[in-house]
Parts: structure tokens; sequence; C-alpha cells
């Protein structure tokens, strides 16, 4: 009930003209159309905060609230969390967890929450002339005291500290004054102090407000004295209760999110701070290097913590309305939208974080009666739409797209993807490269399933070889020339590291700063771009058969052993210029312990099941003659027969190295 009557709404406003958007809302507000506009009558000698409440009224439509019984509902429930809590010392274990779990499970199953969760309160019709006149009230008074935001645009005011609202279901409360009361004067209004900083300070006083490491995640949480209360929550949570504490405070800030990873599974939520037309991303939990998303999230670097991250799209949470898309194209089911596109209260921020680019497919066939395809990504064993395009003849565009991630195009037809064509690699340089030219056979070795997401438990592997020097020499005679340093931070894969003498070399050497050397793969290339053919690896504490795995042409073997010596030598068949190196990491195998694994590939629209192997002596699968030029995935046997939607990367194989999306 809740989403048709939000649907219909939405759909009457996409209707109206901009002219008479401000009508039409008070005509939807019914019998509260008189509170609000005694709030317009209120201001009717202040065209500033006129236009403020007008903004509040017109972008009113899809607003909604759960009902305030809910929370009185589930405060029993509240204080045996919080019981529960001061017998751990707050701190979240599996133990916790699972008595978490556990408790909403019985509660939840004997109170009358399913029936309440599908009842809500629309704003237009339930807000009263007393609630919003002192909201815009507060929220003029905390952007005049606001050193760093005072100046700021009006639009921008309207669209990020003005809106009562932060997000739908939470209930209409005065928590922005409550804020405000508790850190007026203290945060925001002294001159000379760095923005962020500042804003460290105060989310520092909220370092309590902690992640639920995902136990209890049905637990309903509708307004921020509750989450004060339980202390644990999600990013979600997280992030709606940043945007009100900031916005108390005449801060600028919104929440932006992730649909759907390029290169991992789930999506992901955070916060931005907004000044003059500037972001500035933030992890919405405390963390001592917060405002890093803007570097880890651009689609070219990584994380030293957790690796990778490649983002599609990205979309910011809004009060405003914005009436665009197929869901607002009459010609289109609304059964035939993907969920994501029936929000309206969402802008594309995309070019905010990362080089975007749109994206143009020539289709086969163009199909009738269908107006809008989509492009989706990968994740838990299914593809998740994250950008609609509208198709023009047999052509269709899909703007902003995040490069180096694999993508679907599809149409979406009574919930389910059906694929255009085959997925293809939508490369760093921004270019199109197909994933269906099958004319040979390779082999694949793989000893993981999950991709840049295990990064986290391979991070000391990663860091042994870390600030590694390579070093070269033409004969014993000669001193060394250092041809590369490992930078401290390096990626899961392999990675090229360009050399810049022109001398020719005999040997070299690799000197590690740790006594444990963790190699899967060293390659050298001469200055015509061939590689160097290897005559021997040694080292004085290592063996030498085991050695010869570093230059075995298999990404995933290799070695992990202490060497007190910290260095192994390299000697080449004869003298070459050195123009680059590749290095890869060791990684530690998922696919040991006897588990069985199934290897698929991506044709015809579907996912065809090609082998089954397992794991024998050596920590990695072999799998023969696989079609070469395919998208793969790697599934463990077990988790459909224990009905597990599983975590699988999808992956492609590229001069015998798996590279993972």
């Amino acid at each position: 009930m809740k989403s048709l009557l939000v649907v219909f709404s939405l759909l009457l406003l996409s209707c109206s003209s901009e002219n008479n958007k401000l009508e039409f809302s008070l005509q939807q507000a019914k019998g509260n159309r008189i509170e609000l506009e005694k709030v317009l009558n209120h201001y009717k000698n202040d065209s500033l905060k006129y236009k403020a409440a007008t903004f509040l009224i017109e972008n009113m439509n899809g607003c909604f609230s759960n009902r305030r019984e809910m929370i009185d509902m589930c405060a029993p429930f509240y204080k045996q969390y919080d019981s529960l809590a001061r017998i751990y010392k707050y701190d979240m274990n599996k133990e916790r967890g699972n008595k978490i779990d556990s408790l909403w499970k019985n509660f939840y199953s004997s109170s009358n929450i399913p029936y309440f969760e599908q009842s809500f309160s629309n704003d237009l019709e339930t807000v009263s002339s007393e609630y919003l006149i002192s909201e815009i009230d507060l929220a003029f008074k905390a952007w005049q005291e606001n050193v760093h935001t005072k100046n700021s645009s009006f639009e921008e005011f309207c669209k990020y500290i003005l809106p009562y609202r932060r997000k739908n279901e939470l209930l209409i409360d005065d928590m922005r004054k409550t804020i405000y009361n508790r850190h007026k004067n203290t945060f925001f209004t002294g001159e000379g102090k760095d923005m962020l900083r500042e804003s460290d300070s105060l989310l520092f006083l909220y370092k309590h407000l902690s992640h639920s490491q995902f136990w209890g995640t049905r637990i309903p949480i509708y307004d921020a004295a509750t989450f004060e209360y339980l202390q644990r929550g999600l990013c979600a949570h997280r992030c709606w209760y940043n945007s009100i504490l900031f916005s108390s405070l005449g801060m600028a800030v919104a929440i932006d999110f992730v649909p759907a990873w390029g290169n991992r599974n789930n999506s992901h939520t955070w916060n931005v701070l907004i000044k003059d037309g500037q972001s500035y991303a933030f992890e919405s939990f405390w963390d001592e290097d917060r405002w890093k998303y803007k570097i880890i999230y651009n689609n070219e670097n990584f994380d030293h913590l957790w690796g990778k991250f490649r983002l599609p799209k990205v979309y910011r949470h809004t009060y405003e309305n914005y009436i665009e898309g197929p869901f607002f194209d009459k010609r289109v089911k609304k059964e035939d939208v993907p969920p994501i596109f029936k929000n309206s209260k969402m802008k594309d921020v995309s070019e905010e974080y990362f080089g975007a680019k749109d994206i143009t497919i020539t289709l086969k066939t163009p199909p009738k009666e269908i107006a809008y395809a989509y492009l989706c990504v990968f994740g838990y064993e299914s593809w998740h739409p994250v950008q609609w395009g509208k198709i023009n003849g047999n052509k269709v565009t899909f703007k902003k797209m995040g490069k180096d991630i694999i993508y679907l195009p599809a149409f979406y037809k009574k919930g389910k993807i059906i694929p255009i064509d085959s997925p293809f690699l939508f490369n760093a340089e921004g270019i199109i490269e197909p994933l269906d030219n099958y004319n040979s056979s390779i082999n694949i070795h793989i000893n993981q399933i999950r991709g840049a997401m295990n990064y986290d438990y391979n991070r000391t592997n990663i860091h042994l070889i870390s600030e590694a020097v390579i070093s070269g020499r033409n004969t014993i005679n000669d001193s060394l020339d250092t041809l590369v340093t490992l930078p401290k931070s390096i990626p899961m894969e392999s990675s090229n590291y360009k050399v810049k003498s022109m001398k020719e070399y005999q040997e070299v050497f690799v000197n590690f700063k740790t006594d444990t050397t963790a190699l899967s793969e060293i390659v050298f290339y001469n200055d015509k771009n061939m590689e160097i053919d290897v005559s021997e690896i040694k080292s004085k504490k290592l063996d030498n058969e085991e050695l010869k795995l570093l230059h075995d042409g298999i990404y995933v073997s290799g070695i992990k052993k202490r060497n007190v010596s910290r260095q192994i030598r390299i000697s080449f068949t004869q003298k070459q210029k050195v123009s680059r190196v590749k290095v890869t990491p060791f990684i530690n195998s998922d696919t040991g312990n006897g588990k069985t694994f199934e290897l698929y590939y991506w044709q015809n629209g579907r996912w065809t099941f090609f082998k089954t192997s397992q794991a024998g002596e050596k920590p990695y699968l072999t799998f023969k003659d696989v079609p070469r030029g395919k998208l793969y995935m790697l599934r463990n046997s077990q988790s459909p027969k224990e009905g597990k939607v599983t975590s699988e990367r999808i992956f492609i194989c590229r001069e015998g190295e798996v590279l993972w999306y």
C-alpha cells in the first residue's frame, strides 16, 4: 500500500508543470492543505523564507514516515537489546550477535510489527505548520551562524541544509533542534578553523555509534534517538544520522551511494559535505582516514587497507524530486522498471567521483514496444541494473558510466533481467572490449573465487613485498643500479613497473625489507617489450625448485617462505635492456581443503557449465582447453546444494592471468 500510494502521487506530479508544482502539492495535501498554507502565509513578508517553504512543499511529494506506533511497539525489544549490550560491555562479537538475532526473531514473530510495517504517514497530509515553521527557522539560524556555509548559495542551502526529512520512513521529530542546542556555539561558528578538521572533532564525539557488523539487520530504527540508544546500526543508519547531525548545525550535507559495486558484491552508502559546489566525501562511521573516498573511488586508485574499488555509478539521495527516466515515461509499465529507478529522490553525481563516459551500443534487433534498456553489473550470482538508457532506433546511450568494469546490457520485464547481448569490459581507457570472441582455447589456473574482496585477507602477504628494491648489474664487478623500488601499497593483481635505465643487465637482485618472501611471479621485459628469458633463480636460503615457481607462467603458483637472506638473484640467458618489471604478489588459496569447484562461462545469455575440478597437491585449480575470450565464474559446488546465494565474482583471463571484476 505504501509504495502504491507514493507511486501514484509521483506519477501525478510528473504530469504537472513547473509553474503549478506548489498548487499540485497543496491539492495532494487534502485536509492538511490549511496547515501548509499557514506556513506560506507566515512567511509572506520574508521572500527568502517564503521561497524555502515553497521548495519544501513542492518537493514533499514522495515523502513519508512510518507510524510512530512502531517505536512504542519496539520499546520492549530496545530495552532487551540494551541490557544485552551492557552484559557484553557494548562489545560486538559472534556470541552477542547470535543472541541479538534470536531476540529479534522471537520478538518479531509475536508482535504486530508485520502489520504496521506496511503502514505509513504521507508528509503532505500530516506535517503541521508549527513543525515546518520551526524547522525552517532553525535551518536559517544554523546557516547564518555557520562560518563555512553562510556565504553559500541559497540553492545549496535549500538542497542540503533546509530539508527536515533526510530519509523516507524516518519519523518526523525535533531531533535537529535537540542537536542544535547540544552543540550551538561549539562547532562551525568560530572563524579560522579548518572545515574538515572541525567536522572530525564533531564526529569523534559520536564514534561510539558503530557498525552492527550485520547482526540484527532487520531491527527497525526510525529515529535518531533510537539509533543513539542502540549505538549500533548499518551504514544507511549512520548516514542519515550524520545528515541530521550536520544539517542541524548549518552544514550542507548529503548521502551518496553506489547501487552495486563493479568489482565486489553489495552496495555502499556514505556522506558528503558540500561547500560552494564542491563535495567532500567521508566514511559515515568513525575512521582515522575518513576523507579518502574521492581518492579510492576514482576508478583508478586502490585503498591500502581494502584493495581496489570500481564504481559503475554514484547517486545522491535528495529531498528534491527529479522527474526523469523510465518510471515517469507513460509508455513504460511500472512493473517493467527496476526498483532503483522508481525513486524520484536521487540524482546522478558520478562525475564528482570519477572520469565518467557515455556508452552507446547498437541493438542487433531493435525491440518493439520497449523504450528503455539497462546496464547491469554482477553480484551474488545476479545482474543488477545501475543505469538506464532510452532506445533511439537501434541505438541506446547510457550516460556517465564508470570505467574498468564489466557490464551486461539488458531489458527489464516483470522483475526479470533479459540480456540483450554479451557482457563487455568497459576498460580503463573507456573502450568497449567484447567478451564473446571464441576462436581458440586456453588453460586457466585459479586459486580464489572472490577477487578484490580477498584483499583484506591477503594484506599481510602483499605488504611483505612492499618497498622491495630490484637492482641490476652486468658483471660481478659492476655496482648495482636500482631499477625499481616497489611502492608501499601494492594491488592484489600483477603490476607493471617501468625502468628508466638504458643499460644492459645480465642479472638482477630483488631485496626484500622483511625476512619472508611472498611472491607468485616476476617477469622482465626488454626494450622491445618482449619477455626476457631467465636462466636461473637462486637464493641462499630457498630451494631452487621452489624458486622456479616465480617464473613458470602460472600466476597463482609461487612461494611464501622465510628467507633470512632477504634476497633472490635472477640471471638472464643473455644481457638485455630492461624496460619494465611485472610483479605478482603471493595470494592465499581459497580452493583447497578438498573442495570441488565448477567453472562456468557466459554464452547465449546465460552461464554455461564447463567442468568440475578439485585441488590436489597444488594449491590451485587447473581447467584445460577452456574457450578463450569469455566471461567466467567459479562456483563452490556445495553452495547450491546448501541453498546459499554465493559471493563468487566474475573474471576474465588475459595473458595467462586471471583478472577479477
